[in-house]
């Protein structure tokens, strides 16, 4: 089971699961998208879109019954957001995948999440379609932005306790390198 795919199994999982009653405190920009995309190929994905317009994409696809295409995508908001962990300095903010997958899948219905699941295996299962985003990821600059969505998902975004919010002196280069090695396009 590949990393992507644990991630979002878990959250649909205690999304769906969720019986008790949630007060969900949220600050502005909290997952926000800045430029969402359309279902549109993982190969034309680029450094200035965000995990969370990325992820919206993959909802896209999914409405659209294109869950192949999702689980590309799902693939690629991964290795973006896994880098913006890199560069978040608040730690608590790191779980805004999650938090994405969640919002953007956890109301799914089954049979629908049965499919995009069973895509995401084969996509795991189909080397030469993962070599083909690997390279394409490899070979892209690492994305542009400043991660906003993932900052105020944190609770530094709450307390103002988070002077800087990204890693003073983060190496981009290192980073999209470890970011490769998450999704697994190198090791």
């Amino acid at each position: 089971m590949s990393t992507f795919q644990i991630i979002l199994s878990a959250f649909l999982l205690v999304a769906i699961s969720a019986n008790g009653q949630v007060i969900n405190f949220e600050s502005q920009g909290n997952l926000q998208t800045t430029n969402p995309l359309d279902c549109v190929s993982a190969l034309t994905v680029k450094p200035t879109s965000t995990a969370a317009d990325i992820t919206a994409g993959a909802k896209a696809c999914a409405q659209q019954s294109k869950y192949d295409q999702a689980a590309e995508l799902i693939m690629v908001a991964s290795a973006y957001a896994y880098f913006d962990t890199l560069r978040v300095s608040d730690k608590t903010a790191h779980g805004a995948l999650t938090a994405l997958f969640s919002k953007e899948f956890g109301s799914m219905q089954e049979t629908e999440r049965n499919e995009l699941f069973a895509s995401i295996d084969a996509l795991d299962g189909d080397e030469q379609r993962i070599r083909e985003i690997c390279d394409y990821l490899v070979s892209s600059t690492p994305p542009s932005y400043v991660p906003d969505y993932m900052i105020a998902h944190g609770m530094g975004a709450f307390t103002d306790s988070i002077k800087e919010p990204l890693v003073r002196d983060f190496d981009a280069s290192e980073g999209w390198t470890k970011s490769m090695v998450f999704v697994k396009c190198s090791s």
